[in-house]
């Protein structure tokens, strides 16, 4: 009997180790699985957004909160009306709103600017009805905001959330009712190697939110209220530590794809050129247009009608040989005042650092912004650049997106072995993920063991800039910077060119873009031979008087770069010179030219709001060098409320005095879509951390349920039948 049981025992042991590796090995993996799926899909707000309105063409909808129904959103068509005058370009944008519902509705629309715009003029339209709109204080234009729109008055407000990306948010829109709203800003052409560039962006590239979220939604309305966020902005991501005013750039209603045979937001556009010199060529980048001249002036049109807005609008013209000044003074009278923009183009010497080695470290973007067309770019890119390194150069690629992947532990030389590695590594670089951009920038920017080592360092940085966190960004370049020196590789249809930019000055370099497969080539060759060109070092402009003057310090100048200087002069427009100089390879340069004592012909429209967005842009760059923000604030505001000029600290606001809305009739809130950059491929879900927390809960909770039954089932005693 005693044997009899004790092989039962045994038996018994064996069913039960049995069924523990039947858990482990089948029942827990497909459970994880499961658990998994649903979190992804739990944790998605953006994935929902992303499948609206893609039922029918030109046909979007919006989800009711309340009803848990999708209803008719609100269409918007814009127009470009784009005057230049020189290197001046003074734009008109007017955004139509047409409330397809049957309830009245506020209209929240997400749109992007030049980084460098200043935005001087705000009107709304409604019927023949115009209303002119006041620069206010931002919070206190957002309290006459809501005033008129509780009170059933159609109201407008314009809001920077950042230089390149703005909110208009428009109240009381009739069921079946169009609203107009029109904005003027002035922004200046960027020269270089020969060509004058003006760059107008007209969608957005939905920016990554790193950090963790602050706040629950729903639940924790009254701390969303706390930080201004509770109502204001429909975006899909919560504030985090890292961005506290994500909802405001993140739009509730994801990009959607068009395409230009039935635009989702169709845009119109005309432009009068008159650069005031012979051009050999006139072009535009990524548009047809039809073009007519008469003299020197030309204007321009969209050759096949309205274009869809997935993509920048890129001018460029060229003068013909020997007409470009090398240097020009547009000056504006203001009131009392006088303004003038100074442009001098330096000589260009060949290169002199062929024979310097030099260590270049590239960072590729691959996360999930990045997908479609725009890794393509970056591909094409990086194998070119590449090609570019000679012997006796070192180099290493670092690619990220949550995580950073270097090809090798350090840089090591450009030999043939190390090419072919690299260029397999590009070859296998695909997109997905977060763009964590933080740990690829400290990893670039770090130290070298080889100090003494004579290498001109240069850190290449190839990505669309599709981040919210910028600000925090610019004070790690400009902390950690040290001997490198910092060049951007803008990819895509509809780059963040404000961080661009941005980030390239506070590394010391500049930026250049690759918009299309085809420029890949040109760009980076560019890009190589300005890295090679000696600097113009030691810039400094003297004025025949006292002036103030943006940028107070002129930066050192790369091969084909003119000096801009924006300034205010104390007192009358003075006769005499304005003298240049600088350090060119070791040896001084100079040069002058005169400053009339009437504005003559060389007067231009725009040039004191130039100056003006340059003093702002100038004071809130001293945010990275520690400065307190609230003696920021207190100039940048005085500066904006005398120009009458958007800024982070000032908003515009309309509002009609007539009541369109009894207050008691409902009024309901619905984002308008912006459209998907061309070639970016779909993002199904939203960026993993700014995801809240409750459904990792759930799933860690359901998790540790299952475990815990688990070993509560291989724990059992086991019973023994005789």
């Amino acid at each position: 009997m005693k044997t009899g049981i004790a092989g039962q025992s045994s038996a018994g042991e064996r069913h039960w180790q049995a069924i523990g590796q039947w858990f482990c090995f089948r029942a827990l993996p497909a459970a994880t699985g499961l658990l998994v799926t649903l979190l992804l899909v739990t944790i998605s707000p953006a994935r929902a957004a992303g499948e609206l309105g893609e039922d029918g063409a030109g046909q979007m909808r919006w989800h009711d909160r309340v009803t848990g129904t999708y209803q008719a959103a609100i269409t918007q068509q814009s127009s470009l009306d784009v005057r230049v005058a020189g290197m001046l370009a003074v734009v008109q944008l007017e955004q139509v709103f047409h409330n397809t519902t049957q309830s009245w509705q506020e209209g929240i629309y997400s749109f992007p600017l030049p980084e460098d715009a200043a935005v001087r003029r705000l009107e709304m339209q409604v019927g023949d009805r115009v209303v002119i709109g006041k620069v206010r204080e931002r919070e206190e234009a957002k309290v006459l905001y809501r005033q008129a729109k509780a009170a059933g008055k159609k109201a407008s407000l314009v809001e920077q959330q950042r230089p390149n990306l703005f909110t208009n948010r428009i109240a009381n829109i009739a069921p079946g009712e169009q609203v107009t709203v029109r904005l003027q800003y002035v922004q200046t052409a960027r020269y270089n190697a020969g060509r004058f560039t003006l760059r107008i962006p007209t969608t957005l590239t939905a920016r990554y939110i790193p950090g963790i979220s602050r706040v629950l939604p729903e639940a924790d309305a009254p701390a969303l209220s706390a930080v201004g966020m509770q109502g204001e902005y429909p975006g899909w991501s919560l504030p985090t530590d890292e961005v506290p005013d994500a909802p405001a750039i993140t739009p509730y209603l994801y990009p959607q794809a068009g395409s230009d045979s039935a635009p989702l937001n169709p845009l119109h556009l005309q432009v009068e050129l008159d650069a005031g010199m012979p051009l050999a060529e006139v072009q535009a980048l990524y548009h047809e247009l039809s073009l007519a001249r008469d003299g020197q002036r030309y204007r321009l049109h969209l050759a096949h009608g309205p274009a869809e807005m997935d993509r920048d609008v890129v001018l460029q013209w060229r003068p013909v040989t020997g007409a470009m000044p090398r240097a020009a003074l547009f000056t504006e009278q203001l009131g009392e005042e006088t303004f003038g923009l100074l442009m001098v183009l330096p000589p260009e010497l060949a290169p002199q650092q062929a024979n310097l080695p030099r260590e270049v470290v590239f960072v590729v973007d691959v996360s999930g912004s990045m997908a479609g067309v725009s890794i393509q770019q970056a591909r094409e890119a990086l194998a070119l650049a590449l090609r570019q390194l000679r012997p006796g150069d070192r180099f290493n690629i670092l690619a990220f997106d949550d995580n950073v992947r270097p090809l090798f532990a350090s840089a090591v030389p450009a030999t043939r072995h190390h090419l072919a590695q690299a260029g397999e590594f590009v070859r296998q670089l695909a997109a997905g993920g977060g763009t964590e951009m933080r740990p690829a920038l400290e990893r670039a920017l770090a130290s070298t063991a080889e100090e003494e080592t004579p290498l001109l360092r240069q850190v290449i940085f190839i990505t669309d800039g599709a981040v919210g966190n910028e600000q925090a960004l610019f004070e790690l370049i400009e902390q950690r910077l040290g001997r490198s020196r910092l060049f951007t590789v803008g990819i895509g249809s509809a780059p963040n060119h404000w961080f661009m930019q941005r980030a390239a000055q506070a590394g010391r370099g500049f930026s250049v873009q690759v918009g299309d497969v085809g420029e890949a080539a040109g760009a980076m060759t560019e890009l190589f031979a300005r890295i090679a060109a000696p600097l113009a070092a030691d810039v400094r402009v003297e004025w025949p008087q006292a002036v103030e003057a943006w940028p107070e310090r002129v930066p050192d100048l790369y091969r084909g770069q003119p000096l801009i200087q924006a300034v205010r002069f104390t007192d009358a427009l003075p006769a005499g010179e304005v003298t240049v100089s600088a350090v060119l390879v070791g040896e001084s340069w100079q040069t002058t030219m005169p400053v009339p004592a009437q504005p003559g012909n060389t007067r231009h429209e725009g040039v004191a709001s130039v100056w003006a967005r340059s003093k702002i842009a100038g004071l809130m760059a001293l945010k990275s060098a520690g400065q307190p923000e609230e003696g920021i604030r207190t100039r940048v505001l005085e500066v904006a409320l005398a120009h009458q000029l958007l800024s982070p600290y000032t908003s515009f606001v309309a509002i009609e005095e007539r009541v369109s809305r009894e207050p008691t009739t409902p009024l309901r809130s619905g984002a308008v879509p912006n459209t998907r950059p061309r070639g970016q491929g779909h993002q199904p879900y939203a960026y993993p951390n700014t995801a809240t927390t409750g459904p990792a809960k759930a799933f860690m909770g359901c998790f540790a349920l299952f475990i815990a039954l688990l070993v509560h089932v291989m724990r059992r005693p086991e019973e023994d039948r005789v």
